[in-house]
């Protein structure tokens, strides 16, 4: 798998400038240009591979590939103004890693062998939207 400097300078934790300057001095591995002007960088095990330098301090590159768990999100007042004013244009679910959002909206499909889905015009017995 490849990547750019920008996807490269999130999974090191570092800033994409840096990310140019080893580029420059040729210690990622394996990186190469295409046309002329773009980077590729591969991956090993999920991360840019950079050679060492005898001075200076040790590199600490980040060891894991995200910066926290991956959460879903009910947006409670939402759904309550969704079910008062019949206004289904809000959204009440939105999926996050850290305090980034990754997805919005009535419906999230989830990798995997689960679905979240809310529907206000048919509720559960017990009166559940989501």
């Amino acid at each position: 798998m490849f990547v750019g400097t920008t996807e490269a300078a999130s999974l090191l934790s570092i800033s994409a400038q840096r990310v140019r300057v080893l580029l420059q001095e040729g210690r990622i591995q394996g990186a190469r240009k295409i046309n002329g002007r773009t980077w590729v960088i591969p991956l090993y095990k999920g991360m840019p591979r950079i050679a060492g330098r005898s001075r200076g301090p040790k590199p600490r590159w980040r060891s894991c590939r995200h910066c926290g768990k991956n959460t879903i999100h009910f947006n409670r007042p939402n759904i309550g103004i969704n079910k008062n004013n019949q206004n289904t244009e809000l959204h009440v679910v939105s999926a996050k890693r850290c305090s980034k959002n990754l997805a919005k909206g009535h419906e999230i499909d989830i990798h995997g062998p689960c679905r979240i889905v809310y529907r206000p015009e048919k509720p559960h017995s017990c009166g559940a939207t989501v």
